[in-house]
């Protein structure tokens, strides 16, 4: 059985990945689910990701993914996620 939770997978740089996942208390109908996510990460491969999402999450019943794209430019939800993720890197779109 599936939450039905939205979730992405997001490589933000090469073998940089992360997912969003829907938290659970999260209004539904909301204008931009990820207003109301965690971000995990980072990780090395999506596999790594997707293992994670399984050893530490319920079944979502399905999830996007995006793979990275040169010049891709996250935007502020996605800036504030990964920066709550503990990401080490001040800008992990770009490099350390």
């Amino acid at each position: 059985m599936s939450t039905g939770l939205e979730c992405r997978f997001i490589e933000v740089k090469p073998g940089r990945w992360y997912y969003l996942l829907e938290d659970w208390d999260s209004p539904k109908g909301a204008f931009d689910w990820r207003e109301y996510a965690t971000a995990y990460g980072p990780f090395s491969t999506e596999d790594e990701a997707v293992d994670h999402l399984s050893d530490n999450h319920a079944n979502p019943g399905g999830w996007s993914r995006l793979p990275y794209q040169p010049g891709f430019e996250p935007d502020e939800v996605l800036t504030s996620l990964i920066d709550e993720a503990g990401d080490p890197a001040a800008d992990p779109w770009r490099g350390a």
